[in-house]
């Protein structure tokens, strides 16, 4: 089995690679007790920038791992939904949304019917969450549909469409 070295490892053997060429340039026009030609002086200082440019994008790759590592601890457990926003016929929209903390599944005990029945009638009994969900009237956009039961809907519908049974993939 063949080991592939991560980037960072990657980039310290371009940063050791340049240090080692630059030294290499001071060592010879010391050991003939010289000064540096000015073709010499050139090389070393490409080998310096490479070397500053490696080492900034070690500390860049450093701080992209750290950022990842740190966001990881807080993402909530749940089933591995892939990281393409594209979803085969047996993955969840509704599981692609809590995944990505668009809502917590924990809190969401709402049901579509009563959503639906509040919209249509303007009678929230028995219905304050969903009530809560629906921020304005129907004109001004509170018929939309909020995350978590909308996630649902559409994966009800997807789940009786024909052309998802054929494999059709849906972008969330």
């Amino acid at each position: 089995m063949v080991l592939v070295p991560d980037l960072l490892d990657q980039l310290r053997d371009q940063r050791t690679a340049a240090r080692a060429a630059a030294d290499e340039i001071l060592t010879r026009a010391a050991t003939e007790q010289r000064d540096l030609t000015p073709e010499e002086l050139a090389g070393y200082q490409a080998r310096v920038v490479e070397q500053r440019t490696a080492e900034d994008a070690i500390d860049a790759e450093r701080d992209r791992q750290l950022a990842e590592l740190r966001a990881a601890s807080t993402r909530a457990p749940g089933r591995e939904v892939p990281r393409s926003p594209v979803l085969t016929r047996e993955q969840s929209v509704y599981d692609y949304l809590a995944v990505r903390g668009r809502f917590d599944p924990a809190e969401q005990d709402l049901s579509f019917d009563k959503y639906l029945r509040g919209m249509a009638t303007a009678d929230w009994s028995g219905a304050e969450h969903e009530r809560a969900l629906a921020e304005a009237t129907t004109g001004a956009g509170g018929a939309l549909v909020p995350s978590p039961l909308s996630a649902r809907v559409i994966d009800l519908a997807r789940n009786r469409t024909v052309v998802f049974r054929a494999g059709a993939q849906t972008v969330p």
